[in-house]
């Protein structure tokens, strides 16, 4: 039976882009439980991760939320990952990103993936481990996604499952349960889920990898330390699992902070967009001041910051910043008119007349460049024939 995951990313930043990942992929067919592995009296983990996941995608269509095509604040609503709430105060988010998902083809794909893989974990961890493990990898991914890319949404349960994944291979093969010979068409086919499904979200745009990577190795790392101990009796086995977690806490934790210590300009942009959001723009242009100091080349806090310039009427603020956003992004037609009429209003007609031209032979429908370009070239030929 083949199993899935699947997804899409939106880049819709607020006021230019901003992006909601879905981690998701297309994967290669489960690994059949082939070997004795161990036969353990398993707790309804599998059914019960789908419930949980399920239940918060019918409540959030319950809600209004679209059943397709959520919307990046309605999923920041529920709990999605987004390094300017997760990095400052909201750390939970790390959690619940993993129960959020962007539609309902979305969530059907990843829960199909999730039955296939939980089949086997059954089978080779306790119940409460393979719960904690599925909880770690997914945070791991988070972690990831928050590490590569903060400014992204992220959403969806891809980045646990594939922490399942890497969980269940380093655990087969180091392991000591029926021999490595007789599992290896399990392990070949789990593999050959994580390549497949890496190479795949690699290839289309849009799929959040870090949180499938994270959640990977997250995974991998915890099924190696568990391997060896896997066959011992059961007390021992719950007392060295139980400090392994303790440790992958720690370790978390740790992560996290030095993520919150290297992406903590990110804080400072949320603040700054909802100032923005909200017409607070002298706050507005103190947070994004910060961000841009730290992130000169960001198009859209550039993007943002010049536009706080221009509605404070800071035109001499506004020109190097727009300068700078031209330079990164020469198609930006938005940013050529700002840059024009930032100079216009500055009298500087010569100045403005090319940006104005500039952006409507980017966009040649765009009204507003030929309304002020046809006001520039008029004020200059009023001056001209006042000098006469």
């Amino acid at each position: 039976m083949p199993s899935f995951t699947w997804g899409e990313q939106k880049n819709v930043c607020p006021e230019c882009e901003r992006g909601t990942a879905v981690a998701g992929t297309v994967a290669a067919p489960a690994p059949p439980v082939s070997a004795p592995v161990l036969i353990r009296r398993a707790l309804p983990i599998t059914k019960t991760l789908i419930v949980i996941n399920t239940l918060v995608y019918v409540a959030m269509v319950a809600t209004g939320v679209s059943p397709f095509e959520p919307a990046t604040g309605q999923l920041l609503k529920w709990g999605a990952n987004w390094g300017p709430l997760s990095l400052d105060g909201q750390p939970w988010r790390m959690l619940t990103s993993n129960y959020v998902h962007v539609g309902i083809l979305h969530i059907g794909l990843n829960m199909w993936c999730l039955w296939n893989l939980g089949l086997l974990a059954e089978h080779v961890f306790d119940g409460w481990a393979y719960a904690l493990i599925y909880t770690i990898c997914g945070i791991g991914g988070s972690i990831a996604s928050l590490t590569w890319h903060p400014l992204v949404t992220g959403a969806g349960a891809s980045g646990a499952v594939f922490g399942l994944a890497g969980a269940l291979i380093a655990a087969l093969y180091l392991g000591h349960m029926g021999g490595r010979q007789a599992l290896r068409g399990t392990i070949k086919s789990l593999v050959l889920f994580a390549v497949y499904n890496l190479a795949f979200g690699a290839a289309i745009p849009g799929i959040d990898n870090s949180a499938h990577i994270g959640g990977l190795v997250t995974g991998l790392a915890l099924g190696a330390v568990m391997a060896k101990h896997l066959t011992e009796l059961p007390d021992a086995r719950a007392a060295w699992q139980r400090k392994m977690f303790v440790a992958a806490a720690v370790v978390l934790l740790s992560a996290f902070l030095m993520v919150r210590k290297t992406n903590g300009y990110v804080v400072a942009l949320g603040k700054g967009l909802q100032a923005y959001k909200t017409g607070q723009l002298d706050e507005a242009e103190k947070s994004l001041e910060l961000v841009a100091a730290r992130q000169p080349d960001s198009r859209q806090v550039l993007f943002l910051l010049a536009s706080t310039y221009m509605q404070k009427k800071e035109y001499d603020k506004a020109i190097p910043v727009l300068e700078r956003l031209t330079k990164l992004d020469p198609n930006n037609g938005d940013a050529q008119l700002d840059l024009g009429a930032a100079h216009y209003q500055l009298g500087e007609l010569d100045e403005a007349i090319p940006h104005f031209q500039k952006a409507i032979e980017i966009n040649p429908k765009d009204e507003d460049a030929q309304k002020a370009l046809r006001a520039a070239l008029f004020q200059k030929q009023m001056k001209r024939q006042s000098v006469r």
